[in-house]
């Protein structure tokens, strides 16, 4: 019985061998060229074009954006600009210049001011690239294109109003705003006109006003504030 079995397993390897080398034959006696008829079927064949949903568009272009202003964010932390400014002053002056010179540094350079775009504005004695200028109302109204009521930026000279520095003014006094936050706010006004922002406008009753805002005139409906609004955070002449 064990021969027979022998036997028999004997012949079905044989069998599956000649069968392995049957197939191995017909595998090597296929042409590659008669599947090339397929091939440039295959190739001519196009993806189609799926139109996309308004609201993938719209996420999409939205996801654009907000990597546009990260990318601008971290280009704008890893470089550090340095401003350099000069102080001066214009007509009669009574006001104490080593403190407008301390606070308005102190502004300049303050985490909720214009330095959140990553610039350091530094005092020198001559040639700034800008110059902050204590001045008597009648000085600054000699400016052509400015008044002896407020303050002003004419050029690379950014004017503080003597009057406005030391008593504010009727719409800012009137709304409870202190003395020191008007001082942060006039600064910062004058300097964006030098750091190149136009007059912006009450966004709507009780939000915080624009910095560039003419919180001095009239509120218009905001509540007063000192510092720029994340919207402002630009500056044309520093290209940023």
């Amino acid at each position: 019985m064990r021969s027979i079995l022998r036997v028999g397993y004997v012949v079905i390897g044989v069998a599956l061998v000649a069968a392995s080398s049957v197939n191995a034959a017909k595998m090597d006696a296929i042409n590659p060229a008669e599947y090339s008829g397929l091939r440039a079927t295959i190739s001519k064949l196009g993806v189609p074009t799926i139109e996309q949903p308004e609201w993938l568009k719209q996420q999409l272009a939205a996801e654009a954006a907000a990597a546009q202003q990260a990318a601008a964010a971290a280009r704008r932390a890893a470089t550090t600009i340095t401003v350099t400014y000069d102080v001066s002053t214009r007509g009669g002056i009574y006001a104490n210049l080593s403190e407008f010179k301390l606070l308005a540094n102190q502004t300049l350079n303050d985490a909720r001011g214009w330095s959140r775009m990553n610039v350091k504005f530094a005092e020198v004695a001559s040639n700034g690239r800008f110059s902050l200028v204590l001045a008597s109302a009648d000085q600054v109204g000699a400016v052509p294109g400015c008044g002896s009521e407020y303050s002003c930026r004419s050029g690379r000279y950014v004017l503080i109003n003597q009057d406005r520095w030391t008593n504010a003014t009727p719409s800012w006094n009137a709304a409870g705003g202190s003395l020191r936050d008007y001082r942060h706010m006039v600064v910062n006004h004058e300097t964006g006109h030098w750091l190149g922002h136009d007059h912006s406008y009450c966004g709507g009753s009780g939000q915080a006003a624009p910095v560039m805002q003419q919180q001095s005139i009239s509120l218009q409906g905001c509540s007063f504030n000192a510092w720029p609004l994340a919207s402002e955070l630009t500056s044309t002449q520093l290209g940023i």
